[in-house]
């Protein structure tokens, strides 16, 4: 009867410790997405840009690519946005902010420190605005999340400010994906 106790209590440990892993890691924001009422999620076909202003970007390159057969000569799983300093970065959709992780790519990379925040639009597509501030300064990634207006679990809409924008140098760039089931797609498929 004990054996079997101790096997119930840490199969119940076991659940909770998995589940807490799975909450954490957006499972359950994946399949079980509700947007309560604040817009329809059924599809995302009326995307918009991510500036107020075409004069708030100073261009925008390196479309979307599967393969290395275009311009810029490398594949890319999205649009860079090259804008001004402090500049407002705005949501192309609505969505909850799921994640804003911080990236270190490394010591031997030209633009080491990064952000990425994520923004679930429904149970299969996400939207992420990488900043690139093409920079190896801790202090400037440090400024760059200081400069969001969001956070972890905020709702935002259609055209609402996420934050500004840091340009420490002529390659800043924000870096736009769309990923629909954990596949980068291209972002101009979903726009207006």
């Amino acid at each position: 009867m004990r054996k079997s106790a101790i096997i119930v209590i840490l199969l119940v440990l076991s659940g909770v410790v998995i589940a807490g892993f799975l909450y954490q890691e957006g499972f359950f924001n994946r399949f079980f997405f509700d947007a309560e009422g604040r817009y329809d999620s059924s599809v995302l076909d009326d995307m918009g840009v991510l500036y107020s202003n075409r004069s708030d970007i100073e261009s925008y390159n390196e479309g979307y690519s599967e393969s290395d057969n275009c311009p810029w000569g490398f594949s890319h799983n999205g649009i860079d946005y090259f804008y001004y300093n402090n500049t407002d970065v705005i949501a192309a959709a609505p969505g909850l902010v799921e994640s804003i992780e911080l990236r270190d790519w490394g010591p031997e990379t030209w633009h080491r420190y990064t952000i990425a925040v994520s923004i679930r639009f429904n149970a299969t597509v996400t939207l992420m605005y990488g900043s690139e501030p093409i920079t190896n300064s801790t202090q400037d990634q440090a400024q760059q999340l200081v400069m969001l207006d969001i956070e972890n679990g905020s709702w935002v809409q259609k055209g609402d400010v996420i934050g500004k924008f840091l340009r420490v140098n002529d390659g800043a760039h924000i870096h736009f994906g769309v990923y629909q089931n954990d596949v980068a797609r291209d972002p101009t498929l979903y726009m207006s």
